[in-house]
Protein backbone atom coordinates (compact mmCIF):
# COMPACT_ATOMS: atom_id res chain seq x y z
CA UNK A 1 0.00 0.00 0.00
CA UNK A 2 1.51 3.21 -1.05
CA UNK A 3 1.56 5.75 1.63
CA UNK A 4 0.35 9.56 1.71
CA UNK A 5 3.34 11.52 2.92
CA UNK A 6 3.37 15.14 3.71
CA UNK A 7 6.50 16.78 2.07
CA UNK A 8 7.35 19.90 3.16
CA UNK A 9 7.03 23.08 0.74
CA UNK A 10 9.74 25.81 0.43
CA UNK A 11 10.40 28.54 3.00
CA UNK A 12 7.80 31.43 2.19
CA UNK A 13 5.30 29.53 0.63
CA UNK A 14 2.83 29.46 3.75
CA UNK A 15 2.28 32.66 5.96
CA UNK A 16 2.51 32.72 9.75
CA UNK A 17 -0.49 32.77 11.59
CA UNK A 18 -0.23 34.00 15.21
CA UNK A 19 1.96 33.45 17.64
CA UNK A 20 0.50 29.72 18.74
CA UNK A 21 1.64 28.71 14.73
CA UNK A 22 4.61 26.34 14.48
CA UNK A 23 4.91 27.18 11.04
CA UNK A 24 8.70 28.67 11.79
CA UNK A 25 9.72 25.03 13.37
CA UNK A 26 9.18 23.71 10.43
CA UNK A 27 12.85 24.89 8.49
CA UNK A 28 14.56 24.49 11.59
CA UNK A 29 17.24 21.87 11.60
CA UNK A 30 16.82 18.45 13.62
CA UNK A 31 13.35 19.89 15.00
CA UNK A 32 11.70 20.76 11.72
CA UNK A 33 12.43 16.77 10.94
CA UNK A 34 10.97 16.17 14.19
CA UNK A 35 7.57 18.36 13.27
CA UNK A 36 7.36 16.35 9.35
CA UNK A 37 7.53 13.09 11.00
CA UNK A 38 4.77 13.40 13.82
CA UNK A 39 2.47 14.55 10.39
CA UNK A 40 3.86 11.61 8.57
CA UNK A 41 3.51 9.06 11.68
CA UNK A 42 -0.39 10.66 11.87
CA UNK A 43 -1.04 10.13 7.55
CA UNK A 44 0.50 6.91 7.58
CA UNK A 45 -2.12 5.55 9.60
CA UNK A 46 -4.59 6.32 6.70
CA UNK A 47 -5.56 4.60 3.65
CA UNK A 48 -4.37 5.97 0.38
CA UNK A 49 -8.02 6.27 -0.63
CA UNK A 50 -10.31 9.08 -1.61
CA UNK A 51 -12.03 10.45 0.87
CA UNK A 52 -15.47 12.30 -0.18
CA UNK A 53 -15.59 14.92 2.66
CA UNK A 54 -12.74 16.15 4.83
CA UNK A 55 -12.42 18.33 7.71
CA UNK A 56 -8.73 19.44 9.33
CA UNK A 57 -9.58 21.29 12.93
CA UNK A 58 -6.88 23.74 13.28
CA UNK A 59 -5.47 24.18 9.95
CA UNK A 60 -2.81 27.16 10.96
CA UNK A 61 -1.04 28.05 8.08
CA UNK A 62 -2.67 25.72 5.90
CA UNK A 63 0.70 23.58 5.65
CA UNK A 64 -1.30 20.43 5.63
CA UNK A 65 -3.69 21.20 3.10
CA UNK A 66 -2.14 20.22 -0.10
CA UNK A 67 -1.68 16.69 1.36
CA UNK A 68 -5.45 16.38 2.51
CA UNK A 69 -6.73 18.39 -1.09
CA UNK A 70 -4.93 15.32 -3.28
CA UNK A 71 -7.13 12.84 -1.12
CA UNK A 72 -10.06 14.69 -0.68
CA UNK A 73 -12.72 15.05 -3.14
CA UNK A 74 -14.20 18.20 -1.00
CA UNK A 75 -11.75 19.51 1.99
CA UNK A 76 -12.88 21.75 4.67
CA UNK A 77 -10.80 23.61 7.23
CA UNK A 78 -11.71 25.72 10.53
CA UNK A 79 -9.40 27.13 13.12
CA UNK A 80 -9.78 29.54 15.55
CA UNK A 81 -6.51 32.17 15.21
CA UNK A 82 -6.27 31.94 11.37
CA UNK A 83 -7.25 34.21 9.01
CA UNK A 84 -8.83 32.08 5.82
CA UNK A 85 -8.65 34.85 3.30
CA UNK A 86 -4.91 34.84 3.83
CA UNK A 87 -4.81 31.01 3.51
CA UNK A 88 -7.03 30.44 1.01
CA UNK A 89 -4.90 32.97 -1.34
CA UNK A 90 -1.50 31.09 -0.19
CA UNK A 91 -3.48 27.97 -1.42
CA UNK A 92 -4.32 28.84 -4.84
CA UNK A 93 -0.48 28.18 -6.26
CA UNK A 94 -0.41 24.85 -4.86
CA UNK A 95 -4.17 23.98 -6.69
CA UNK A 96 -5.67 23.84 -3.25
CA UNK A 97 -9.04 25.19 -2.71
CA UNK A 98 -10.49 23.88 0.09
CA UNK A 99 -13.21 25.99 2.19
CA UNK A 100 -11.85 27.72 5.24
CA UNK A 101 -13.41 29.35 8.52
CA UNK A 102 -12.70 30.67 11.62
CA UNK A 103 -14.14 28.51 14.82
CA UNK A 104 -15.33 28.79 18.53
CA UNK A 105 -13.89 26.32 20.80
CA UNK A 106 -16.98 24.05 22.00
CA UNK A 107 -18.97 24.10 18.63
CA UNK A 108 -18.10 23.03 15.14
CA UNK A 109 -20.65 25.01 13.05
CA UNK A 110 -21.49 21.80 10.74
CA UNK A 111 -24.29 19.18 10.06
CA UNK A 112 -24.56 16.12 11.90
CA UNK A 113 -22.74 13.82 9.62
CA UNK A 114 -21.15 15.95 7.31
CA UNK A 115 -17.68 14.43 6.61
CA UNK A 116 -15.98 11.04 6.33
CA UNK A 117 -12.63 12.23 7.84
CA UNK A 118 -11.71 14.69 10.56
CA UNK A 119 -8.05 15.87 10.94
CA UNK A 120 -7.29 16.86 14.07
CA UNK A 121 -2.90 17.21 14.33
CA UNK A 122 -1.47 19.08 17.05
CA UNK A 123 -5.39 20.47 18.57
CA UNK A 124 -6.94 18.36 21.20
CA UNK A 125 -3.70 18.53 23.79
CA UNK A 126 -5.12 22.36 24.28
CA UNK A 127 -8.59 21.30 25.05
CA UNK A 128 -9.50 21.20 28.33
CA UNK A 129 -13.25 20.02 28.05
CA UNK A 130 -12.16 17.03 25.83
CA UNK A 131 -15.11 14.78 26.87
CA UNK A 132 -17.72 17.29 25.40
CA UNK A 133 -15.27 18.07 22.24
CA UNK A 134 -14.93 14.69 21.36
CA UNK A 135 -18.92 14.43 21.09
CA UNK A 136 -18.99 17.40 18.77
CA UNK A 137 -17.01 15.91 16.46
CA UNK A 138 -18.51 12.10 16.70
CA UNK A 139 -21.49 14.67 15.84
CA UNK A 140 -20.20 15.67 12.71
CA UNK A 141 -18.61 12.58 11.68
CA UNK A 142 -20.58 9.78 9.74
CA UNK A 143 -21.16 6.19 11.20
CA UNK A 144 -18.31 4.33 10.49
CA UNK A 145 -15.99 7.46 9.61
CA UNK A 146 -12.84 8.16 10.53
CA UNK A 147 -10.95 10.73 13.05
CA UNK A 148 -6.94 11.03 12.67
CA UNK A 149 -5.37 12.50 16.02
CA UNK A 150 -1.87 13.72 16.19
CA UNK A 151 -0.98 14.93 20.07
CA UNK A 152 2.58 15.64 22.28
CA UNK A 153 3.06 13.88 25.42
CA UNK A 154 2.09 15.78 27.95
CA UNK A 155 4.01 15.96 30.93
CA UNK A 156 6.57 18.42 33.32
CA UNK A 157 9.37 16.80 31.18
CA UNK A 158 8.06 17.63 28.19
CA UNK A 159 7.06 21.55 29.17
CA UNK A 160 10.70 21.52 29.76
CA UNK A 161 11.14 20.46 25.84
CA UNK A 162 8.93 22.88 24.62
CA UNK A 163 10.34 25.75 26.66
CA UNK A 164 13.79 24.61 25.33
CA UNK A 165 12.88 25.38 21.87
CA UNK A 166 10.86 28.60 22.42
CA UNK A 167 7.82 27.94 23.31
CA UNK A 168 7.04 29.56 26.86
CA UNK A 169 4.22 28.73 29.12
CA UNK A 170 3.46 25.52 27.42
CA UNK A 171 1.46 24.23 30.57
CA UNK A 172 -1.33 26.87 30.05
CA UNK A 173 -1.57 25.53 26.78
CA UNK A 174 -1.26 21.73 26.83
CA UNK A 175 -3.93 20.71 28.84
CA UNK A 176 -5.12 17.22 27.87
CA UNK A 177 -2.91 13.94 27.39
CA UNK A 178 -3.40 11.58 24.59
CA UNK A 179 -4.60 8.76 27.54
CA UNK A 180 -7.52 11.92 28.50
CA UNK A 181 -8.24 11.89 24.81
CA UNK A 182 -8.83 8.11 24.29
CA UNK A 183 -10.50 7.54 27.41
CA UNK A 184 -13.11 10.92 26.43
CA UNK A 185 -13.71 9.11 22.66
CA UNK A 186 -14.47 5.79 24.09
CA UNK A 187 -18.17 5.92 24.15
CA UNK A 188 -18.42 7.27 20.60
CA UNK A 189 -15.13 5.85 18.87
CA UNK A 190 -13.14 2.80 18.66
CA UNK A 191 -9.26 2.82 17.96
CA UNK A 192 -8.25 1.27 14.69
CA UNK A 193 -4.33 1.77 14.69
CA UNK A 194 -1.65 3.97 16.06
CA UNK A 195 1.86 5.23 15.73
CA UNK A 196 4.57 6.94 17.99
CA UNK A 197 7.39 9.28 17.58
CA UNK A 198 9.68 7.94 18.06
CA UNK A 199 8.81 4.14 16.95
CA UNK A 200 11.62 1.98 18.27
CA UNK A 201 10.82 2.81 21.93
CA UNK A 202 8.14 1.25 24.51
CA UNK A 203 4.78 2.54 23.58
CA UNK A 204 4.43 4.76 27.36
CA UNK A 205 7.81 6.49 25.97
CA UNK A 206 7.10 8.67 23.44
CA UNK A 207 7.36 12.20 22.52
CA UNK A 208 4.21 12.28 19.90
CA UNK A 209 1.11 9.89 19.42
CA UNK A 210 -1.29 9.24 16.19
CA UNK A 211 -4.22 7.48 17.08
CA UNK A 212 -6.82 6.35 14.11
CA UNK A 213 -10.50 6.28 15.77
CA UNK A 214 -13.39 4.61 14.04
CA UNK A 215 -17.01 6.51 14.78
CA UNK A 216 -19.33 3.67 15.94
Amino acid sequence: MTLIQFKLPPRGVFQKMGESDPLDYYYKPLIGKLYVERINGALSLLENRQYHKILEIGYGSGILMPTLCRIGQEVYGVDLDSDPRIVTEKLKPLNCHPILSKGITDCLVFDKSSFDLVVAISVLEHIKEIEDFMQEISRIIQPGGFLLVGMPRVDKAMNYLFKAIGFSVIEDHHVTTPEDMLIASSSCFEQIAQSQLPNFLPSSIYLYKSFLLRKK
